[in-house]
This record gives structure tokens, C-alpha cells and sequence, in this order.
């Protein structure tokens, strides 16, 4: 059998792909849990895993082992171990600097002394990987490749070694990932047109972001609902899932509030106040939020870090990230922190009762969108 690696952050693709895995073994059902054996962090251990795959299979063909986060584990654990040797070996040139330098002693003992050091439990599962019995199949599950410059991460690129990366998928990309999911969730009772309309998927898209196990349960659940022969409509989200609408408006309102649009910034606060149960303190909390993302990513983008990097430490699609960078480049870090402290301003004075909630609001967004037009004037001034 084959050495398969199911790795990234998209974990119910990778859950899907364990399971075509799996069921392409043909496990007998009655003998299904005999012939499997599972291991994780915790309770892995290299006698372990070799015995599990060494074993026979019982009335069956071959016998499947998986491991979840196995490989991180040992990763994390060569790491710190190779941290612990670096800080001695420097301790040890140091107190030797004083030492008079004797010979190795001969013989037996000195022999000994000169033998290799055992091998690490990550080394160790390196070099059994290439001789695992070919009626045993192993499925690494990971949320991230080990690093190519590993023992784990060569060993991986061995002939017999199969590896699977399942990113986050962004834009369109999403957008068909959620229909293929509506698609396998309806069924035979999915119409011919699709099972989720493309208005419904780009609703549903905006208010799930990066968060894949939400968006399966949101589509598992609209399917259901909209029932056989029908599909999922913009209407079925915006019913069953009242925070798409306010997500998607919060996010409008703002873009527009950042990029300096006063009149469409004032559209989508009424539009968010009068069709929603939003009330203007939890609008307030929500443009907090959006500008301090935007202030996390502008930082993150000034240390070096690329958008990858950035969508994933701050859970965020690629897409809204470089939309977010542009947004944050265009308005500068002093412009932002300034939104941000009058953000807070407002909320301090909506909770003493200082202004009506409905005014306060309203005036916080034309302030702080001719705020947005100041900054990104001084930024292209300062450019040019």
C-alpha cells in the first residue's frame, strides 16, 4: 500500500479525503475496526506504530493506520531537542576554554563512548516509513507539511510516499467549493441548475471567511431546508442565517467608511440599522473590529510577512487580505490608529448616555470617512 500525507488548513476536505482513502481499502464492515488502528500526538509511540503496521490483516486485504498530528508533534518535539544540544554544545566550548585537552582513552569503553547517539523518535519514523509492509496503508493527517529541510519532510518525497495539500480556498474558488458541497449534501434531489444559487453561495461566502467546518454546516443546513428539487436561495441564508445579511453590511459599511465614500457609508448605515437588530453599539464594536484588522494586517504586512502567511495567522481569505493591505497602504498606520482611538470615543459615549446611539453613529461615520479622505490625500501627496 501507499504512505499518504493529508495536509493543510481546509480540515474538511482533508476529512473527505481520509474517507475516500479508507473506503478505497475495502475493509470488510464486521472487521473494520480490527484492521484500523489510530494514533495521535498522545498516544503515539514508535514501538507502537510499527506494531500496528507489521500486524496481519484479519480477513481482510490490508490494514489502514492514520495518524492525526503525529508528525507536528515530533517536528515541535526535534526542535526544542535540537534547541537543548545547540545551548550546551555553546556551554560546553565555554568551560572547556580553562580545560587541559586529554586523549580519548582505547579500548571497549572508548569505543562505546565514540558510537553514534540513538536516534530521534522523528529520524526513527523517517527511515521506517520506506519499509512499512505493503498490506498496510498510513494516512498522515496534518494541518501543515512538515518543512522540506526535515528528516520528515525528505523522507515524504520518497518514491511510494503520496502528499495532498488542501489550502483554504479563496474567491471563485470558495464559491465552487460550496456548491460542490450543496451539490454532494442535496443529492440525487439537487436540481439540474445547481443546489445553491450563485447570490445565495456569494452571501454565504462573505459571512463564513475562512472558517470551512462553518460554511459545511451552514450549506448541510440551508440544503436541508430548501428540501428536494429546490435550491438554496439568498432568502433560505438570509432566514436561517441572520448574521450573513449583517456580516455582509458591516463589511460594506466599512469599505466605504475606509475608502472615504461619506454618501455609500451613510446608505449602509441606514440600510444596517433599519433591516437588522443590529443596534448602533454593536455597529460601533464591528467597525472597531474591521479597523483593527486593518491595523493588524498593515503591521503584519511592514514586518515582511506575505498574504499568506497573513490570511493564516489572522484567519482571513487571501482575497480580503490584499483587499485589507491595499485599504491600509492607501490610508497609512497614523490615520488608522486615529479611526481606531475615535471608535472607541464614540463607544465610551454611546454607554454614559452622552448622545443619542442613532446620531452618535451617524456622526461617526461622516467624521471618520472625510478622515479617510484627509489621510489617503496626505499619503499620495507624501508619494509623490
Amino acid at each position: 500500500m501507499t504512505v499518504h500525507l493529508l495536509c493543510g488548513p481546509d480540515e474538511i476536505s482533508r476529512e473527505d479525503a481520509v474517507r475516500d482513502l479508507v473506503s478505497g481499502a475495502r475493509l470488510p464492515s464486521d472487521f473494520a475496526d480490527v484492521n484500523t488502528s489510530r494514533f495521535d500526538a498522545t498516544s503515539y509511540t514508535p514501538d507502537s506504530f510499527r506494531f500496528a503496521c507489521e500486524a496481519m490483516p484479519f480477513l481482510a486485504e490490508c490494514r489502514v493506520v492514520i495518524c492525526r498530528g503525529v508528525v507536528a508533534s515530533l517536528s515541535a518535539r526535534e526542535a526544542r531537542a535540537a534547541t537543548r544540544r545547540s545551548a550546551k554544545s555553546a556551554a560546553d566550548e565555554d568551560s572547556s576554554a580553562d580545560q587541559v585537552v586529554t586523549r580519548p582513552t582505547k579500548g571497549k569503553r572508548g569505543a562505546a563512548a565514540a558510537a553514534s547517539p540513538p536516534k530521534s523518535p522523528e529520524q526513527a519514523l523517517a527511515d521506517y516509513l520506506p519499509d512499512i509492509p505493503v498490506s498496510t496503508m498510513v494516512i498522515f493527517v496534518e494541518d501543515e507539511a512538515p518543512v522540506s529541510a526535515t528528516a520528515l519532510g525528505t523522507a515524504f518525497t520518497r518514491p511510494g510516499m503520496v502528499t495532498c495539500n488542501y489550502p483554504i480556498p479563496e474567491g471563485a474558488g470558495l464559491e465552487r467549493w460550496m456548491r460542490t458541497r450543496a451539490q454532494e449534501y442535496a443529492g440525487p434531489g439537487a436540481p439540474p441548475s445547481g443546489a445553491i444559487t450563485a447570490e445565495a453561495t456569494r452571501l454565504l461566502a462573505s459571512y463564513v471567511g475562512t472558517d470551512m467546518r462553518l460554511a459545511s454546516n451552514e450549506i448541510r443546513k440551508l440544503v436541508t431546508y430548501a428540501g428536494p428539487g429546490r435550491a438554496v436561495e439568498a432568502r433560505d441564508v438570509e432566514l436561517l442565517s441572520p448574521q450573513t445579511t449583517a456580516t455582509a453590511k458591516i463589511w460594506e459599511l466599512s469599505q466605504a467608511i475606509l475608502d472615504g465614500q461619506r454618501s455609500r457609508a451613510a446608505t449602509r448605515l441606514a440600510q444596517l440599522l433599519d433591516a437588522s437588530e443590529m443596534r448602533p453599539e454593536q455597529v460601533i464594536s464591528s467597525l472597531r473590529s474591521a479597523i483593527t484588522q486593518h491595523l493588524s494586517v498593515h503591521e503584519l504586512e511592514q514586518q515582511g510577512q506575505p498574504d499568506a502567511t497573513i490570511a493564516r495567522d489572522l484567519r482571513m481569505q487571501p482575497f480580503a487580505v490584499k483587499m485589507v493591505r491595499v485599504r491600509a497602504s492607501r490610508l497609512g498606520e497614523r490615520a488608522l490608529v486615529y479611526l481606531h482611538r475615535r471608535t472607541l470615543e464614540a463607544d465610551l459615549s454611546l454607554k454614559t448616555g452622552r448622545q443619542s446611539p442613532r446620531l452618535a453613529i451617524e456622526l461617526l461615520v461622516v467624521e471618520l470617512s472625510a478622515r479617510a479622505v484627509q489621510a489617503m490625500q496626505l499619503q499620495a501627496q507624501r508619494r509623490g
